[in-house]
């Protein structure tokens, strides 16, 4: 005569398990991937150009949250400019402005602003009177 042992489920699944962890394989870490340090403040620099009336932006993406300063600065002709920063619009056509600065005859102006890791852009304008196209550059410095 055959005896069959009956184990309740909740038993054999325990019993399953327990046995399921007893493997004398060693087993590697699993290499995971090089991460690349973060390293701020990052500084670029860049000229542009501005027609009457016009706008020039640049986007820049902060890896950390911290404090991003820009700098207009070699305004030829000296023309009042005015710089600012934000977030970029949605459909791509300049920035939403947090803060702004205007330059005073062709003097550097300089905006702050405390930022999240993210998306974020510098604009230059020109006022619409302004005669010619006026060159400047930009020193950005963010996290």
């Amino acid at each position: 005569m055959t005896r069959h042992l009956r184990l309740a489920p909740g038993l054999m699944l325990a019993a399953v398990l327990a046995t399921a962890g007893c493997n004398n394989t060693p087993t590697s870490a699993t290499p995971s991937a090089e991460v690349t340090p973060i390293t701020t403040p990052v500084n670029v620099s860049f000229p542009g150009v501005v027609g009457p009336g016009g706008s020039v932006s640049r986007s820049f993406a902060a890896q950390i949250p911290g404090n991003a300063v820009a700098v207009l600065s070699n305004i030829s002709p000296a023309t009042p400019l005015t710089i600012g920063m934000g977030v970029p619009r949605a459909d791509g056509t300049g920035c939403l402005l947090s803060v702004s600065a205007t330059s005073a005859g062709g003097a550097s102006a300089q905006v702050n602003a405390s930022v999240n890791a993210g998306t974020f852009c510098v604009q230059v304008f020109a006022p619409a009177q302004s005669a010619n196209a006026v060159s400047f550059a930009v020193a950005l410095t963010h996290p």
